[in-house]
């Protein structure tokens, strides 16, 4: 994955989520896994805050390589996108034993709202709902750049899977 940086000078928080969406700083980033062709839909980094609340964004083009037969965001696409991209939000605020492998998806439910054209601009837009020591509630939204209609709203949670101190899972 290639997510590319916007043309200023990222904070330190910022910069530490950029790298996470690229795959860096991740346990075993070169083995072989499925995903999604950043380069293709122009994919990029947008802004990161450690918040209350903590958020990132995004922006991305929707391009024939993400759209189902109908010329719209497929809706796959936007769960796999939302899924990936609220998780590196995650990993930026992780610590030892909290969530630094990034956890494990118990749910993620999407709500479509609208289509998503083909060739339009759309901004995703992630927030930290809630972070515990072994649960977390994430929310991304997928935005229409241009007037800023909320398309698809999702709710991910997560369940921290890094080992206790004491060896225990």
């Amino acid at each position: 994955m290639s997510i590319r940086a916007p043309d200023r000078k990222l904070d330190e928080f910022e910069d530490l989520v950029y790298r996470y969406s690229n795959g860096e700083n991740i346990l075993q980033h070169n083995q072989e896994r499925w995903d999604f062709d950043a380069t293709a839909c122009n994919l990029r980094f947008e802004s990161a805050t450690r918040g209350p609340p903590a958020r990132v964004s995004f922006l991305f083009e929707v391009v024939p390589k993400i759209s189902n037969y109908m010329g719209t965001l497929h809706g796959g696409c936007a769960a796999t996108l939302i899924d990936v991209l609220s998780t590196t939000l995650l990993l930026g605020l992780s610590q030892p034993g909290h969530f630094s492998l990034g956890g494990v998806s118990r749910n993620l439910r999407l709500t479509y709202l609208r289509p998503v054209p083909r060739d339009l601009e759309i901004r995703l837009v992630c927030e930290v709902i809630h972070l515990g020591k072994r649960l977390a509630l994430l929310r991304g939204e997928i935005q229409r750049a241009d007037n800023g209609a909320v398309c698809v709203v999702g709710e991910h949670e997560k369940a921290n899977t890094d080992p206790e101190a004491g060896g225990r899972m």
